[in-house]
Parts: C-alpha cells; structure tokens; sequence
C-alpha cells in the first residue's frame, strides 16, 4: 500500500512538473458560488490553452478547501468538457485529479460542478493556487448568491455590485488581470 501511495505521488510530482515546463495556460475562469441549506455549491467554466507547438497529455489537480472544522465532504462532483463528461482519475478530501489533452494552439473550456457541505457559518474557494501557473487571469468572474435569509459578515474580496432577485442576494465581481493573493472566503448569518 505505501508502494502504491509512493508511486502515485512520484507520478502527480512528475506530471506537476511537466505542467510547469509545458506551454498549457490557464487564462480565466467565469464561477457561480450558491450557499443554501449548510451547502455550497460550486459552478463554473475554466478556460485554459496551449500555446506552444507541442500537444499537451497531462493530469490536472483540481483542489477544495480542507478545514474539518468548518467543511464537510464534497458531493456531486462533475467535470466536463462539450457536454462530455471527463473521467477523475482519483479523489480525496483535498481535490481532484483529471486528465487533460490539448493540441498545440488551442483552447479549452471545462465545466466544473460541486456541493461541499459546511459544517459552520463560512464557505471558501481556493483561488491561491493560481499562483502556481505564474501568470495572472486575463479575466475573472465570479458570482455569489444566497437567499435573503443570511447576512454576509464577511467577504474577502469587495464585490463590484450586489443585487436582489427573487429573495436572493447576488454579489458580483469581474477582475481583469487578476492575480490572486487570497482565498475567496465568505462568512454568514441568519438574520
């Protein structure tokens, strides 16, 4: 089993690595956040492109936040790409792994969907590892809605404008050249 555990982890560093000298970018993202019923739920689509002249066959990591005390498991996740459902080749508390394959000089949009429960008032989407692709997002979306019932506390990032729609509050935010240097950590209440 520790074989196993060892192998697996030589392999995601050395596809990690590879990611890193391979021309694959990750250039946007446009994501819905939903908080209902101690869930929050997770929407959105990420852009990505290979600019170089070689194709690109790699895997992917995809991480969720990880605090016991505040956040429960995930559910209901779905990865897809074109209506096409892409396989997760392994999954623990901390993300996802999938694979992708691009051909030199394209672009690919996937679609990410996920609940995780919470276990307190406060949800969070990691967007620290954006760092790791060493170069900003060209454009960032991202939306927040919660139902009139619960009273934000806290936001890490100011959002741009807030609405109400249909007994739900939505928050939004549209970053250009957006490098992020913190999570997007939301705290609540009910009224």
């Amino acid at each position: 089993m520790i074989c196993k555990r060892l192998l697996l982890l030589v392999i995601v560093l050395f596809f990690t690595l590879i990611s890193e000298s391979q021309d694959l970018e990750f250039y946007g993202e446009d994501l819905t956040f939903e908080i209902f019923d101690s869930m929050f739920q997770v929407n959105g689509t990420y852009y990505l492109c290979n600019v170089g002249n070689k194709a690109i066959n790699q895997i992917l990591f995809y991480p969720f936040p990880v605090d016991s005390q505040y956040y429960g498991d995930i559910n209901s996740i779905r990865i897809s790409k074109k209506d096409t459902i892409i396989k997760i080749t392994r999954q623990d508390k901390s993300g996802v792994y999938f694979g992708l394959k691009l051909k030199p000089y394209k672009t690919v949009e996937y679609e990410i969907f996920y609940n995780q429960k919470l276990l307190k008032n406060k949800a969070e989407y990691i967007l620290e590892t954006t760092k790791k692709w060493k170069k900003p997002f060209e454009t960032a979306d991202y939306k927040l809605i919660i139902p009139d019932n619960l009273v934000i506390d806290y936001i890490s990032y100011e959002p741009d404008s807030i609405l109400t729609e249909n007994s739900k509050l939505i928050y939004l935010w549209h970053k250009k050249d957006f490098m992020p240097d913190r999570n997007m950590i939301i705290e609540f209440n009910h009224k």
